[in-house]
């Protein structure tokens, strides 16, 4: 009952008073950040999930709820010890060597403590404030009944408010498990076990529970302190840092390789890259720290996200909007038609002269907002999948814009795109990859052989052309495996004058040919056989 009442103390002096007053939205927006900020806990951490959310809320709330400062008071020493005693069942002497019980950080659910375990070994643990949980849960209680009021007083519009606390709550469930944050630590670190600009701290499992993660301690420069340092013009910092061999474009490079990497290539992706959360070790090479939140779309939802940005960035606009408008949840008042036009207009415009954003972000965010902003307009929702990856996208966006304004990012993408269809063309031409297209062919081929021969009703006619696609079996993949072989020497070739446009119009030009060519040979094949 003390948490509701702060909650609702909260609600009204900062959000209902200055509603009443008719404040200006900004001055509304900057009194619900702070509502948030003084209520702490799980509310931070909606305000932050809020703040990508451009589909949902004005431009004014989400540009605030950026600027939300998930920073508390550290708890004291003797809940430390309590914690991790408790959780790994040891005497904290026989668990480190040695353990600074001054934070590093101290955030709403956690803080980080530097230590050494028996061996030497320098690490970083964090620990879960005692007692978090039960006020998370609280919290979210209170936000499921507040949500049932606003969906009833609203009735059903776009969206509805249970649907995103229900959302929100998975989120901060998996985020209270540091069993799951070290899987997914060591996701990442597998993924890129072989990448020389990609370190993710490792976990050490022995000394990690669900209130206690335990990670290699990365010795680096925090981004955050480069990107305060360029907003305070620090050039003594920047003087040094360029003195460690360290160069700012290559940073930024490395930032939003490692990104596209992750989404396009693994799906499986950091989706937490706020600055405090990155690192710039020897080389440049990007140390990436709190993996509480991680995006892994399907399969077809990744292949989905790719094509929508290979072809914005390519200029097709019509099918960029085309792919987006499948992540979309229509609702009963949405007129798609319009929504669609909107849209056009919104990448055609993009795409012909980005415009400056007002509030410091890039471009390309500015962007995606307006996109957002019109997914709003027309009462539609997003697919939660595609919000872990709009928050990846604009962090880094915004980060790298911050190291180097100058940042190409449009050209930056199209030379990953057209560096990832090399790899996996090669990759797909490999004897395995081969051998398991072919038997995987051999195997559906075979099926659909016995599906035909199964159905009496038609033995004749079925058997007939059931046979000419055996006889065709050898023949189809010959022709497939001719064709990817000829499309991976186009590519391969080096001749820069074949773009990645033309090789998808070669692509197009011979699985439609062999497509024909397959239905003309079983209609010549299936009349003779039943006239027999």
């Amino acid at each position: 009952m003390p948490r509701a009442l702060q909650i609702v103390r909260a609600a009204i002096r900062h959000v209902a008073i200055p509603a009443l007053q008719r404040r200006p939205a900004r001055e509304r927006a900057e009194r619900a950040q702070t509502a948030l900020e003084e209520l702490g806990g799980a509310w931070v951490k909606l305000g932050q999930a809020l703040a990508l959310r451009f589909d949902l809320l004005p431009e004014e709330y989400c540009l605030q709820f950026f600027r939300l400062l998930n920073q508390m008071r550290p708890f004291p020493p003797e809940h430390v010890r309590r914690v991790v005693e408790e959780d790994l069942g040891q005497p904290m002497g026989q668990l480190f060597r040695s353990f600074d019980f001054t934070p590093i950080a101290a955030a709403s659910i956690g803080q980080v403590h530097r230590a050494e375990l028996p061996d030497g070994r320098v690490v970083a643990v964090k620990v879960q404030r005692p007692e978090i949980g039960d006020l998370i849960r609280t919290d979210l209680r209170v936000m499921r009944w507040l949500a049932a009021v606003v969906d009833l007083l609203t009735g059903a519009g776009g969206w509805r408010a249970s649907q995103i606390v229900t959302e929100f709550a998975r989120w901060s469930e998996e985020e209270l498990d540091y069993r799951r944050e070290a899987r997914h630590a060591s996701l990442l670190r597998f993924n890129a076990q072989d990448d020389p600009l990609e370190h993710n701290a490792r976990v050490f499992p022995s000394h990690s529970a669900a209130r206690v993660l335990t990670l290699e301690y990365l010795e680096g420069v925090a981004v955050i302190d480069i990107v305060a340092a360029i907003r305070r013009r620090d050039t003594a910092f920047l003087a040094d840092l360029a003195s460690q061999g360290h160069d700012l474009k290559r940073i930024a490079s490395h930032i939003v390789w490692n990104t596209l990497n992750q989404i396009y290539r693994q799906g499986c992706f950091h989706a937490d890259l706020h600055p405090a959360n990155l690192l710039v070790l020897a080389g440049d090479s990007i140390g990436y720290v709190d993996f509480g939140i991680v995006g892994q779309p399907a399969r077809r939802t990744t292949d989905s996200l790719r094509y929508f940005a290979q072809s914005l960035f390519a200029g097709r606009v019509e099918l960029a909007v085309g792919e987006f408008m499948r992540f979309l949840m229509p609702s009963r008042g949405t007129d798609t038609e319009a929504a669609r036009h909107d849209l056009l207009e919104a990448l055609g415009g993009y795409i012909d002269s980005p415009r400056v954003s007002p509030d410091g972000l890039p471009s390309e965010s500015v962007f995606e907002i307006d996109m957002l902003s019109l997914v709003r307009k027309h009462g539609m929702t997003l697919d939660p999948d595609v919000v872990r990856y709009l928050k990846a996208v604009l962090t880094v966006e915004a980060t790298v814009k911050e190291i180097d304004p100058g940042f190409d990012l449009i050209g930056h993408e199209n030379r990953f795109f057209s560096r990832l269809v090399r790899i996996e063309t090669a990759e797909a031409l490999t004897p395995d990859r081969v051998g398991q297209f072919l038997l995987d062919f051999r195997m559906r081929i075979g099926g659909l052989l016995d599906t035909l021969e199964g159905v009496p009703a038609a033995e004749n006619k079925l058997a007939g052309a059931a046979a000419d696609i055996g006889r065709l079996q050898v023949t189809s993949a010959l022709a497939i495996g001719g064709w990817l072989a000829f499309s991976a020497l186009v590519w391969l070739s080096g001749d820069q004058a074949l773009r990645l446009r033309s090789l998808f119009r070669i692509a197009a030009l011979g699985g439609t040919i062999a497509a024909l060519v397959l239905v003309l040979l079983m209609v010549w094949r299936a009349p003779r056989r039943g006239t027999r």
